[in-house]
């Protein structure tokens, strides 16, 4: 049996995870921070059927928190940050709509075959414009995060991010994505600096394409 993350259009191979859960989820069902050399063991299907599982698009490798308390200029919080794993390890705000709470969205998500994420209890419903209003933060941090639909594009969420409004308003953007899965993100527009590690870890199907942004305000 197989089971396809819809977002990302890949099939999945139903496996037995247990073994892998219980050595990177705490008793309260927190994922834990490892080191890329622990994934970089774990075939590749059975790492997605835990990202898929648990809602998780960016895995929280020792070498990414390491990457991020080295780039963040001044305060920060992340946007949009599902379970939390990253902003908790870099102890800043976790924020997020909340978005698969909804019940509509709930619906949709079961109806297509995928679990919804689970909040903890330190995800404060924020949106990312009330997010950057409240903190006035920095830097923000991003992961996976989906624009705002424009029309003129044809791409987007109607619940997306106004990503422009973070550009506008915080000195540094770091969003990390896929330039596959990303590739009609309207900021991409502005030349951000690019960069491309090994233990990068997404959701998206082809790994090489994993990419982390950062936008400076000019």
């Amino acid at each position: 049996m197989n089971t396809k993350d819809t977002k990302n259009a890949t099939e999945l191979k139903q496996v037995d995870i247990s073994s892998l859960e219980k050595e990177v989820l705490t008793d309260s069902g927190l994922i834990k921070v490892m080191p890329y050399s622990f994934y970089k063991s774990i075939d590749e299907n059975s790492i997605k059927m835990l990202m898929w599982k648990y809602g998780i698009y960016v895995i929280p490798t020792q070498e990414l928190i390491d990457w991020l308390k080295e780039n963040i200029v001044g305060t920060a919080i992340e946007i949009g940050a599902g379970i939390g794993a990253i902003s908790r390890a870099l102890q800043i705000p976790i924020t997020d709509s909340r978005m698969q709470e909804i019940p509509e969205i709930k619906w949709y998500y079961n109806m297509m075959g995928n679990p919804t994420i689970n909040y903890a209890d330190d995800v404060e419903k924020l949106d990312a414009e009330e997010a950057i209003k409240k903190y006035k933060p920095d830097t923000v941090i991003g992961c996976f995060i989906t624009h705002k639909f424009e029309e003129r594009i044809g791409s987007g969420n109607a619940m997306g991010v106004q990503e422009e409004f973070i550009l506008e308003n915080v000195k540094r953007y770091i969003n990390i994505g896929n330039l596959h899965t990303h590739k009609d993100k309207p900021i991409l527009k502005n030349n951000p600096v690019e960069y491309n590690f090994e233990w990068l870890i997404t959701r998206s199907v082809v790994s090489s394409l994993n990419r982390i942004w950062i936008y400076d305000k000019k």
